[in-house]
This record gives structure tokens, sequence and C-alpha cells, in this order.
């Protein structure tokens, strides 16, 4: 691992803090690519991006501050670390998602467009930060029966080998993406694109979590995260379900 990529003089450069900034650049970058083909304009990304990326970092720190409270409640000034690590994905969704509602509304810019605009670019911008994920060590795996790479690996701060599920996090979501791109050809409304994101981030991500360090406290089957990722699935697939119907009834 190499949570410090290098130093700025006495100033550390954390690889989370780095692959997190490396994983938004090309996320921006990607859906200034793609609003051409939806005719939206440069500034209207940029604006976009801008709020999703306050309303994320918050919104993910927030969520992660109060999962692991017990530690945080005794080291408040730790709560401001972004450099370290620490942030939820659905938070993160959740804080940019608000945002950019509030921006649809005052702008009047059509939400579900904006977001099969910038889907793709989640995807592959979240498999380039659990890369930081995995350099700096945290979302680790649970402890692994094999010696070695893919199913195994050593984490300097931790005792025997651990599945390192930053990487299949990083995989599936590279897998997500090709998927999306293929889908997005046969896409029949506005915010399909953004709806088979969730019901597939919620399907990976529930299956990977079986092999992350992470307690089942939900009923003694489920991690707070397998919990959450079902209800992303059922409620995406219920909302495409609804309007794809609702659709077909008006042809």
């Amino acid at each position: 691992m190499h949570p410090i990529l290098f130093y700025l003089g006495d100033f550390p450069v954390y690889s989370y803090g780095v692959l997190l900034g490396v994983a938004l650049l090309v996320g921006i970058w990607y859906a200034m690519v793609r609003a051409k083909k939806y005719q939206l304009s440069e500034e209207i990304v940029i604006e976009v991006s801008a709020l999703s990326i306050l309303g994320g970092v918050l919104g993910a720190r927030l969520v992660y501050v109060l999962l692991n409270w017990e530690f945080y409640r005794s080291n408040l000034v730790s709560v401001f670390s972004f450099r370290e690590g620490g942030l939820t994905f659905y938070g993160g969704i959740g804080g940019a998602l608000l945002l950019v509602v509030i921006y649809t509304v005052v702008k009047k810019q059509s939400l579900p467009l904006l977001l099969d605009v910038f889907t793709p670019p989640i995807a592959l911008g979240y498999a380039i930060a659990r890369v930081g994920c995995f350099l700096n060590g945290c979302c680790y795996g649970r402890v692994s029966p094999f010696s070695s790479w893919p199913l195994a690996v050593h984490f300097p701060h931790l005792s025997g080998m651990h599945y390192p599920t930053q990487n299949y996090s990083s995989l599936y979501s590279l897998v997500i993406l090709y998927l999306l791109l293929r889908m997005e050809r046969k896409k029949s409304f506005e915010g399909e694109l953004f709806l088979d994101y969730l019901w597939l981030y919620g399907i990976s991500r529930f299956l990977v979590e079986y092999l992350r360090d992470e307690p089942f406290v939900v009923g003694g089957i489920f991690t707070i995260g397998q919990f959450a990722c079902l209800w992303i699935i059922i409620g995406a697939l219920s909302l495409r379900a609804i309007i794809k119907s609702r659709g077909q009834n008006h042809v």
C-alpha cells in the first residue's frame, strides 16, 4: 500500500486525495464529451459538475462520519481530514443529487437528461477512485484463505491476507460502464440510464459486500451496505418499470 504518494516539503500528498482528484477531472472531461451528444453546453456541465462535487463530498463525508460516529465522537478534528479517506458512495450520490435537483429547478433544466449525461462518467470516476482506496489501504476485505492476488493481498496495517475488494469494485464499475454504453443505444426514456446504473451498482456492491470486512448487523445476514443496496435495486427497477409502462400506454 502507498497511502502517501510523496511529500511537498513536509506536506504529505495522499494517494486517496490524488486519485479522487483524478477521478473527478476525468469524469468532468467525459461528461463534457458526452454533452455534445445531448446538445448541452459546456457551461451547464461545469456548473453541474461543481455542484455535484460539493454536494457529493459533503454528503459522502457526512454519511461516513455518522456510520462511524463512535470513532469520530472522540476525534472531532478528524471529521475534516478528507485527505485521509473516509467517504461513502451512497452519501455522495445523495448529496450530489440534492444540489443538482435544486439547480435544475432554478435553471429550468431537465434532471433526467442531465442524469443520463453524467451516469457513465460516474461509473468511470468510481473505478478510478477505488484505486485510491486500494493505495490508501481502506475499504479492505475480510480475511482470505488464499495467499496471492487477485484473491488475497497483505495490507501492512493488518495481519494475515485479505480480499482486495477495492480492486473488485474498480473492476465491476468498469463492467457497468461497458454495459451502460450498450444499453444507452436502446434506452426508451430520459433518466433510464441512471436507473440502470443504480440497479447494476446495487447488485454488484451487494455481492462484493460479502467479501468486505463489514459486520452483518441487519438481521445477522446483511451488512448496512447490503441493506441499502436492496432498497436501491428495488427502487430503481420499480421506477424503471413504472415509467416504461406509462410510456407504452401512451403509444
